[in-house]
């Protein structure tokens, strides 16, 4: 089997996808189009994914009802990597993930995720942050550098 891999970085489109999201509805990234979109690979076997787990929520307790630049609003999207079973579910349960756009995508290795290679994704976590003309703000970056770039656009508390 071969890989293509995608590198997308700063300042470049975002790839975009369709999927479907764990509540049953279809979803593509061009459905945020005009939000900021953090977009992040994670799974429930991952030891950083679940230290992370935390400060996800609270970035989403804190951004949920903010806006930004150009009326944006903030998406998180979170695309959870998993070999079979259930234990996503239990993760998103324990932290309260509580956005509307949850993917979970069933592969044996990271590496077949079509969503993962399309953004170059080898090890998780990883995360993106996007600008609401569909264009890389941060690649692969830390909750922090978000947290700091979004504090800087906020336009209404």
């Amino acid at each position: 089997m071969y890989y293509l891999f995608n590198n997308p970085s700063k300042g470049e489109k975002a790839p975009d996808f369709t999927t479907e999201l764990v509540n049953g509805n279809n979803y593509s990234l061009s459905n945020s189009k005009d939000n900021y979109v953090i977009l992040y690979f994670w799974g429930s076997w991952c030891s950083p994914c679940l230290r992370n787990a935390p400060k996800l929520v609270q970035l989403n307790e804190k951004y949920k009802s903010k806006t930004f630049g150009l009326e944006s609003k903030l998406d998180i999207i979170t695309i959870a990597l998993e070999k079979k079973g259930e234990k996503w579910k239990k993760v998103v349960d324990k932290f309260g993930f509580k956005w509307e756009y949850q993917i979970v995508q069933y592969h044996n290795l990271v590496l077949s995720s079509s969503i993962a290679n399309n953004y170059g994704v080898f090890n998780i976590p990883s995360t993106f942050l996007i600008d609401p003309t569909g264009n890389i703000v941060l690649s692969k970056t830390s909750f922090l550098e978000i947290e700091q770039y979004l504090d800087k656009i906020i336009i209404k508390p």
